[in-house]
């Protein structure tokens, strides 16, 4: 079974040989990232004076005139409390650290009356060739005897971007006040996603999946209750998923938060995959409900096990990742945190996760009484349970 196949298996529970790996290009997955335009020129217009680019190191600033100061030279700029926006204009608060991507700062869009101005300004060319760069390279470097699965990765999903736009605050107030408003915003960024997902089979990328981040819960609750949820995103996400199905493609959502009281909804507008970088945040047992409906990728959890556990530990955990996220049948995936030396994460637990899965995650190797094992009723997320029997 190659990666392709074992991805599709896992993803429709049709007995993959092993659990996917998802671990940059590692694993099964070829990631196909999304990049800014090369047209994109932070910081020239009115109303970007003063911020600069919100963008990795090496790349090359078309500068204005504000920061070609002799205090900006070089990337001296990063090193110290700074502002960056983003191309949707969103702006980010950076603290002079290069260990995290920042925090959103104030709204671009603070007064629905520069709605139009906000969509003149911002209408991003989904078309630009020049995204796609960093995904033709990614292919071109790829052997075809790999076949890996295919998944392009270019956006932040619609409540996240409305919230970077808006401002956190001001969004979640809209879904009450201003939910005209508010569709109508959520309604311009999913034409986005629809003419990127069309491009990228216009430029021959042969994407087999797309996937966007999106977190919709805080540390107990989802943002928002699964009423207002589906009042407000139910057209937007159907439409984006039935665009990828009608290419016979998946759709995957990362979510940070307990947001499991989202999941029905999702699964019942198309969505086929999530991805928890701490699964025990929703929790295995709010989580068990959708075992077999749809597949599960997680990371050992990010928050406790990954960071704060024994190597034993994280080895065992993968066991429980696999019974209590999907089934006998597949349903789950290992992803690997991209920055573990963000968490902090000891080299010793990345790789017990790997030999985890060699041990647990091989269907074939797996005792058939485990799936049936009863699994614990409460979980504390900072104890990992011992395994069942051997026999």
């Amino acid at each position: 079974m190659n990666s392709f196949e074992r991805v599709k298996a896992a993803q429709h529970f049709q007995n993959p040989d092993k659990v996917p790996v998802f671990n940059l290009v590692k694993g099964d997955i070829l990631p196909l990232p999304v990049i800014h335009s090369t047209k994109w020129r932070p910081g020239w217009a009115e109303n970007e004076y003063g911020l600069f680019p919100h963008v990795i190191r090496g790349y090359k600033w078309d500068r204005p005139d504000w920061a070609k100061r002799p205090e900006f030279e070089g990337d001296t700029w990063r090193t110290v409390p700074h502002e960056e926006v983003d191309e949707w204009g969103c702006i980010w608060n950076m603290s002079g650290r290069e260990d995290n991507m920042g925090h959103p700062g104030r709204p671009v869009l603070a007064d629905w009356d520069q709605l139009e101005q906000y969509k003149a300004q911002y209408k991003l060319e989904a078309r630009d060739e020049s995204r796609f760069i960093l995904c033709k390279r990614l292919l071109e470097s790829t052997k075809e005897e790999d076949k890996k699965y295919r998944l392009v990765i270019y956006a932040f999903g619609l409540f996240e971007r409305a919230c970077k736009i808006r401002g956190f605050n001001n969004c979640l107030i809209d879904h009450r006040r201003n939910p005209g408003k508010l569709k109508e915003l959520l309604e311009f960024i999913t034409d986005y996603h629809i003419q990127l997902i069309d491009t990228c089979f216009e430029y021959n990328l042969q994407p087999n999946g797309f996937m966007i981040a999106e977190d919709l819960g805080e540390q107990s609750r989802p943002l928002m209750s699964p009423k207002i949820f589906k009042k407000i995103y139910e057209p937007f996400y159907r439409r984006i998923f039935d665009r990828v199905h009608e290419y016979g493609c998946d759709y995957v959502i990362h979510s940070c938060g307990k947001m499991d009281a989202l999941i029905p909804p999702l699964i019942e507008w198309g969505l086929d995959a999530i991805e928890f970088d701490s699964p025990r945040m929703c929790g295995y047992k709010d989580l068990q409900k959708f075992r077999g409906k749809i597949m599960i990728w997680g990371c050992v959890n990010i928050q406790s096990i990954y960071v704060n556990g024994t190597p034993e530990e994280v080895e065992r955990e993968v066991w429980h990742m696999v019974r209590n996220l999907g089934t006998k049948h597949g349903g789950f995936g290992a992803y690997f945190y991209s920055e573990p030396k963000v968490l902090k994460a000891p080299s010793k637990n990345i790789r017990a996760f790997k030999k985890g899965l060699e041990k647990y995650g091989v269907y074939s190797q797996i005792p058939e009484h485990w799936w049936d094992y009863p699994v614990e009723e409460e979980w504390n997320d900072n104890i990992v349970p011992p395994l069942p029997p051997s026999e």
